[in-house]
């Protein structure tokens, strides 16, 4: 490692990542904003939040720590001098877990993936359904309209929506089905709320600033 790396939070998070081939040696050397700096097999590479190298991705970078995500889905947060190492076989969607790391505003947010489609939305406990406007909710190819009229609250008023029910859909790596989602008329493209008739599927921790989502086996 360098000494002279300035204003860069310096760590070493050493981990393997089998293969029926080989195994990737990395090493996490520094951070800086969004990028990490990686040793990888002896090769020293600068990859960002959302980069893929030698199976696996860098899913968010701290001042202290990083989360990576494994070729098998797995996530898992890197601090100082912590080793990891990740199995190969598929994940089931019976089980899988999320680390969240807060964003903007102390906001914490996750991908959903609906219908092939992928739109950013954003931790709310405080809603009680999954939502969105309309306009994403077309973006996202949901039938919405053929749900339960309903009525929601915003901040512009009372606006007609839409309760309905998706048969399947993926926040992160993790898949869920049957979940209930709220559609409000609107035509502005605010994050999805992740509210409780998602989260209510994951057990919640918080550890330290990040948020730890373990899906509930029944």
């Amino acid at each position: 490692m360098k000494a002279n790396l300035p204003k860069l939070a310096l760590f070493l998070a050493c981990f393997t990542l089998s293969s029926l081939s080989l195994a990737d040696e990395i090493t996490l050397l520094a951070t800086m904003g969004g990028k990490g700096v990686f040793q990888i097999n002896g090769q020293k590479k600068t990859l960002q939040v959302g980069q893929q190298q030698s199976g696996f991705k860098v899913v968010s970078i701290a001042r202290d720590s990083a989360v990576v995500e494994a070729a098998n889905g797995r996530q898992r947060r890197l601090g100082l001098g912590e080793g990891y190492v990740a199995a190969t076989e598929t994940k089931t969607d019976g089980d899988g877990s999320l680390v969240l790391t807060p964003g903007q505003g102390g906001h914490y947010f996750a991908d959903i993936s609906i219908n092939g489609q992928t739109q950013r939305g954003v931790i709310d406990t405080g809603a009680t359904h999954l939502s969105m406007s309309s306009k994403v909710a077309d973006s996202l190819k949901i039938e919405y309209k053929s749900g339960k009229p309903m009525l929601s609250q915003t901040a512009n008023g009372t606006v007609k929506a839409w309760l309905t029910q998706l048969p399947q859909i993926r926040i992160g790596t993790v898949t869920l089905y049957n979940v209930d989602v709220g559609v409000r008329e609107s035509v502005d493209n605010a994050p999805i709320l992740i509210g409780m008739s998602l989260l209510n599927r994951f057990q919640m921790k918080r550890e330290q600033d990040l948020m730890i989502l373990s899906k509930k086996t029944y």
